[in-house]
């Protein structure tokens, strides 16, 4: 069964490496969605100390939705296993990761994750560039996401 993207009521991509972590998650408000950015990883390229991100901003409700078409149907993301695990098909990595969507009665519509691989066919980067709609600044502190 397809999933109907004006039903979610959040949407929930997150990444880990080690104690480096971050996140962003949408929950649909009557007038748009409230993003939540988290960020907390080293950046070895930079002279910083560990960059720390905590934003939570409501974006137009249009953009929100554009966010979920995008992520899902270039994502395509009720076409991936619920988990990516070594051994399997996909691309190495070395990050954890979880992809979690709810309806608007907070039940789970989705629930995808990998340890240490990524979904084939650079669907985890169209889920990336759907979600820096709303937020830019999403993986760009890991090299391979840049």
């Amino acid at each position: 069964m397809a999933i109907d993207t004006k039903t979610i009521g959040a949407f929930g991509v997150s990444f880990s490496r080690g104690m480096d972590q971050t996140w962003v998650n949408l929950w649909r408000k009557e007038n748009g969605f409230l993003l939540e950015f988290f960020q907390n990883v080293e950046d070895m390229d930079s002279e910083e100390e560990d960059e720390i991100i905590n934003v939570r901003e409501t974006i137009e409700l249009a953009v929100g939705d554009e966010i979920l078409r995008r992520a899902f149907a270039e994502g395509c993301l009720e076409d991936w296993p619920l988990q990516y695990t070594a051994g399997g098909e996909g691309e190495d990595s070395d990050l954890t990761w979880t992809i979690d969507v709810d309806d608007l009665a907070d039940r789970d519509l989705l629930l995808l994750s990998g340890n240490r691989k990524l979904p084939p066919d650079g669907r985890m980067r169209a889920v990336i560039a759907a979600v820096r709609l709303g937020e830019d600044r999403f993986m760009r502190c890991f090299p391979d996401f840049r």
